[in-house]
């Protein structure tokens, strides 16, 4: 006797284009039904499932398969701890009497109000603060010094952390310049307000001096490759998903990090702010040809006090990616979940992918493409190198479509080569350099 399975099999290679495919709710049943026959194995069988219908029916038709299958497949892993409380978390590890000034500075930053006497700190800033106090820490009591540091240790402290150790790699002149600047911001808190070296403010300031003269050592002129071929890349990408016979999670994927690529370019915005993206809340779709992009402070690399008055809003005219925003949310966003988040993480849980993630995946993907690791940040690099060559306004645009409040970090950052205007100017730019126009036409 023939089971349900074969017999759905055998009815799919008989359809035609003209037959309707299964609805989600009994393929919904169906899966579950052989889970409990086969067990995982249903799930392969599943796949095979949706290539025949794909083949009979059509791409189109049968994409809703692959949410089913994910649904089936993929367990909601639960949501990321809340950030605060893993800094909470983090003061037990540092001495006693250190604990309660941090935990009223951990508090007084989460209320977001500042009070006389205490700074507004981000959460990633204050995890940072506490991670470099418990390095100090721990060297201190390696060498047997005072936690309260004289300016000859605080020096000395900095040329351990660019030595290689047997257990962990050197930093760089600049991140030991950042811990010592971080130690000195945790122990005027920590110490109760018992605590100023101006001598040891003076060795942190010299070691940032010192990275300043140095230049960015983690980036390389092989990075550059330009913001076109990056947009371009992120185009490609896209083009293929949708010309896959079958529209599965991996087409979704090849998709969503396609746009990735492309956003990334068009936005140079940190990842941090790109995991913001939401339709219909920060990124509207206003019409075929353009874009609202609206950021809220939080989400931008801001002044913690700051972040609570300003935001990002900006208007784009891109006809290429409003086609592709589209298409990606008509026809490959579904299929990870019901959420709005444009950049969706793949592994069950829901939200968006982390900015770590974003970083890494943009390395991973360029990487291939190009022979050289280009991490989000370093798009902006891209941008700020294409737009100075390019754009009318040159390195002021290059300022201003970066928001850098200084030229002077522009210029020291990026190869040397206003407003609203200078983001509408790049966006013709990058878009007419764009080559696979048609391959997303629906």
């Amino acid at each position: 006797m023939m089971n349900d399975h074969l017999a759905l099999l055998r009815e799919l290679r008989d359809a035609s284009p003209l037959d309707a495919a299964p609805s989600r709710e009994a393929l919904t049943d169906h899966l579950a039904a052989r889970v409990d026959e086969v067990g995982a194995a249903a799930f392969a069988e599943f796949a095979h499932l949706q290539r025949v219908a794909a083949e009979a029916l059509g791409t189109e038709k049968t994409a809703h398969f692959a949410r089913v299958l994910r649904e089936a497949r993929v367990s909601v892993k639960a949501p990321d701890r809340c950030p605060w409380e893993t800094a909470a978390q983090m003061i037990a590890s540092l001495p006693a009497q250190w604990q309660e000034p941090l935990a009223d500075q951990i508090a007084v930053s989460r209320k977001g109000q500042a009070v006389l006497g205490k700074t507004i700190w981000s959460v990633d800033y204050t995890k940072s603060v506490l991670s470099a106090l418990d390095r100090w820490v721990t060297y201190c009591a390696a060498k047997g010094l005072p936690l309260l540091p004289k300016a000859s240790a605080f020096h000395r402290y900095a040329c351990h952390l660019v030595q290689a150790t047997s257990d962990r790699q050197p930093t760089t002149t600049g991140t030991a310049g950042n811990y010592l600047q971080r130690i000195l911001a945790g122990l005027a808190v920590a110490a109760g307000g018992h605590f100023h070296s101006e001598a040891c403010g003076f060795v942190a300031a010299d070691w940032r001096e010192r990275a300043r003269a140095q230049g960015a050592v983690t980036k390389t002129g092989s990075q550059l490759v330009g913001a076109s071929a990056l947009y371009r890349f992120g185009f490609r990408m896209m083009a293929e998903a949708h010309s896959r016979p079958v529209r599965g999670i991996r087409a979704a994927t090849t998709f969503r990090n396609g746009l990735i690529l492309a956003v990334g370019a068009a936005l140079p915005e940190r990842a941090r702010a790109l995991t913001w993206l939401e339709f219909d809340r920060t990124l509207t779709l206003i019409d075929r040809t353009h874009l609202l992009v609206n950021l809220p402070g939080e989400a931008l690399k801001y002044p913690e006090a700051r972040k609570t008055q300003e935001s990002y809003a900006v208007i784009f005219e891109n006809p290429g990616l409003a086609e592709a925003l589209h298409a990606y949310r008509a026809d490959f966003r579904p299929l990870f979940d019901d959420g709005l988040h444009l950049f969706p993480s793949v592994h069950g849980k829901r939200g968006a992918v982390t900015a770590k993630q974003i970083g890494r995946l943009t390395g991973d993907l360029t990487e291939k493409e190009f022979g050289v690791r280009i991490p989000i940040h370093r798009f902006r690099d891209n941008v700020a190198t294409e737009a100075s060559e390019h754009l009318t306004g040159g390195a002021y645009a290059a300022k201003t479509l970066l928001r850098h409040v200084d030229e002077a970090i522009t210029l020291r950052h990026y190869d040397h080569a206003e407003g609203h205007r200078s983001a509408g100017e790049f966006e013709d730019f990058i878009e007419r350099r764009r080559t696979n126009s048609a391959e997303l036409i629906l």
